[in-house]
């Protein structure tokens, strides 16, 4: 009887065909993907989509089924991006308006990846699995489909997915402010008032403060960071105020032991939130991130330049801290099979070069410091009122971890 039947179906005209392309949802085709068509005779055929479309004939009449390598499926899933909400398909649209294999009716539908992957990995959501759109995939020959196939992630990068309680370009800052204190105002400041006892300090120029400020600056502006600090000061006498960047302070916020310790509590928030959401995320899990970041067990320092060979290289007196932090996800690369995420973090940092009250009002001891004084009396003092400035760090860092 076996016999038979086999002999049956190798009888079958072959006289059919199919067309499938396979698109994302921004109607962007797949790259190409090898896998397995097995027609209504039992037979499979090892086949290439490639850029994500394939064309068979000689087939049988009746159903035929699609199966893809999992990895490799995936892998090519990672590079699609998710269709903006509330944006219609612009997949259906094109199939709507043309015409498939020998002039056919474009069949379309919206499909999981489970639909078409050969093995279901250990860790999926289910939004990802077999019939998650809302019905399973059916196809039969003679017949051209155009399979939308869900986006692998919902999140829709880049997402700020941390900003610092202070804002950026905070021009309203204290430490911003520039010719608004009277000699008398100063001369109150600090613990046991230094300003008043060196009262003749208020009569030398500007340019004998700058030379103050250069000379003793200088002494603790050394290595490879240290001409910043030249560079600071110089854009402190040009009075012109506005922002100050330079690749040199890109790097050294880059290369910090801070921004290290930062980098590892973003992979850490990340792949707590992965393990929770089976290895996906939304644009509504950021926030949960977020508020890790901010106040969770994974709160950051903002990564200043605090360390003991800060204060030896120009940054611990040019930087010091952070007032504002922005971080930016800009790409995440999910690996489902072996569950493994990396990706990419975009740093944007803000300090001010210039100084507040509380800078030289005996909290910090800044005020007995001769660089310290002639600073705050050029930018402070109304007779100098030389501007102060934003310095900007700006700078990407790789992230990665798992969620098994």
């Amino acid at each position: 009887m076996t016999a038979k039947i086999n002999q049956c179906r190798d009888c079958q005209p072959k006289d059919q065909w199919i067309e499938i392309r396979l698109v994302d949802e921004m109607n962007q085709p797949f790259g190409s993907l090898s896998g397995k068509l097995k027609d209504s005779s039992g037979v499979e055929h090892q086949e290439t989509l490639s850029g994500g479309y394939l064309l068979l004939t000689d087939l049988p009449a009746g159903p035929v089924e699609l199966k893809i390598e999992t990895s490799a499926l995936l892998n090519e899933a990672k590079k699609h991006k998710p269709r903006p909400s509330p944006q219609t398909s612009p997949a259906k649209e094109y199939a709507d308006k043309h015409k498939g294999y020998e002039k056919s009716k474009i069949r379309y539908q919206h499909i999981a990846l489970g639909d078409l992957w050969q093995l279901e990995p250990g860790m999926v959501s289910d939004r990802h699995k077999a019939g998650q759109t809302g019905k399973l995939l059916r196809m039969v020959s003679n017949n051209s489909y155009f399979l939308e196939v869900r986006a692998l992630t919902q999140l829709h990068l880049p997402l700020v997915i941390f900003q610092s309680q202070k804002p950026m370009d905070d021009i309203k800052a204290d430490d911003m402010q520039s010719g608004d204190m009277s000699r008398n105002q100063i001369m109150n400041l600090g613990m046991f008032k230094p300003f008043s006892k060196l009262d003749y300090e208020f009569d030398l120029s500007a340019r004998d403060h700058f030379v103050n400020f250069r000379l003793f600056a200088s002494s603790v502006s050394w290595g490879e960071y240290g001409s910043l600090t030249k560079m600071m000061i110089d854009r402190l006498e040009q009075n012109i105020g506005g922002k100050f960047t330079h690749p040199l302070l890109d790097q050294a916020a880059k290369s910090h032991k801070n921004t290290d310790a930062v980098v590892d509590k973003i992979s850490d928030a990340i792949s707590a939130e992965l393990k929770k959401k089976s290895g996906e995320l939304e644009d509504k899990d950021i926030k949960k991130i977020w508020n890790n970041l901010a106040t969770g067990k994974n709160s950051i320092h903002l990564p200043g330049f605090d360390t003991t060979p800060d204060w030896f290289n120009g940054l611990g007196i040019t930087v010091h801290g952070i007032w504002s932090l922005q971080l930016t996800l800009h790409n995440l690369s999910i690996d489902l099979v072996n569950r493994t995420f990396n990706g990419v973090v975009l740093f944007k940092a803000q300090d001010h070069f210039g100084l507040n009250v509380d800078d030289v009002n005996g909290d910090k001891y800044f005020e007995f410091l001769r660089l310290f004084r002639s600073w705050f009396i050029l930018q402070r003092y109304k007779g100098f009122g030389y501007k102060p400035f934003i310095t900007e760090m700006n700078h990407t860092r790789k992230i990665s971890g798992d969620f098994r």
